[in-house]
């Protein structure tokens, strides 16, 4: 079964912890699971794959210390986690965009920024990198939050 966009049951968010791992990146004031309150749908989403038992879990984007007005402001690294064989790895991920198309108004690159760890013991990075690959060509933009813009969205990788 390959990757799908999907809400997160409330069983599974409790039982990987997305609201602290939310929490541990994302730059927003407002924290889970208080600020789950201001989607549409009150849980989480991830891109899945339930056959080999992956998923991924976009935590957005980073907080920067060193911003330019001296003010703790949003950065251009993003934050997502990639679950396999029961273990989280870390993607820091920075993207810029590209020329959009009549067929693909959003279009951006995703660069590596840091990834840990860089391997499992039954896992090389290649393999890793390729898996993160497949649920983000999957998950677009935003996930299951935003079909509409995943239909127009183009992810070339840097990588």
């Amino acid at each position: 079964m390959p990757f799908v966009n999907e809400y997160v049951s409330y069983e599974d968010a409790e039982k990987y912890d997305l609201d602290n791992l939310w929490n541990k990146y994302n730059y927003s004031m407002l924290k889970m699971p208080e600020l789950l309150n201001h989607f549409d749908v009150h849980q989480h989403s991830w891109c899945v794959d339930k056959e080999q038992g992956y998923w991924l879990f976009n935590c957005g984007f980073l907080l920067n210390e060193d911003s330019i007005s001296g003010y703790a402001e949003a950065s251009d690294k993003e934050a997502f986690i990639l679950h396999v064989n029961g273990q989280n790895i870390q993607f820091i991920l920075t993207s810029h965009g590209l020329g959009a198309t009549d067929l693909y108004p959003i279009h951006f690159s995703y660069e590596l920024v840091s990834m840990s760890p860089s391997s499992l013991p039954n896992m090389s990075r290649e393999s890793l990198l390729n898996i993160l690959k497949d649920a983000i060509n999957i998950f677009k933009y935003n996930g299951i939050r935003d079909l509409e813009e995943n239909a127009k969205t183009l992810i070339e990788f840097d990588f």
